[in-house]
């Protein structure tokens, strides 16, 4: 075996050998439910309830989404913001549509509203639970 062999031999070996006894794997954070899925979940929890309280929870559903909606808005515009000012030669035009645009007040606006319905959706659940 040549020398260049041997310390092959001896680099495999050492790679082989863990450096330390491997410890207990760490625990998984729980994973949150998909959206959607969240109402689901409790919708399965409460199957023996009325078809009352199923409508609320239809109309909660609609309300997440709403909401996620309204707010991927909103961060979408933020998301253009930055892109406006982090661009080498910051277009005049671009800064003052994104200034003047009346959409993500109106998405923040209709954001208020619908959080306000979830929670107020959310007591009735609790109400009825």
């Amino acid at each position: 075996m040549n020398r260049s062999s041997a310390v092959l031999a001896r680099v495999a070996v050492v790679s082989s050998v863990p450096a330390t006894a491997p410890g207990p794997a760490p625990a998984a954070a729980p994973e949150a439910p998909a959206p959607g899925n969240a109402v689901d979940a409790l919708r399965a929890r409460l199957a023996g309830s009325t078809a009352r309280e199923h409508v609320v929870l239809d109309f909660l559903e609609d309300d997440l989404r709403e909401a996620r909606a309204a707010l991927s808005a909103v961060a979408a515009y933020v998301a253009n913001v930055e892109a406006a000012l982090a661009d080498v030669a910051p277009s005049q035009q671009r800064l003052l549509s994104l200034a003047l645009g009346g959409a993500p007040a109106d998405r923040i606006e209709y954001l208020g509203s619908t959080l306000a319905s979830v929670r107020r959706r959310l007591a009735q659940v609790a109400a009825r639970m």
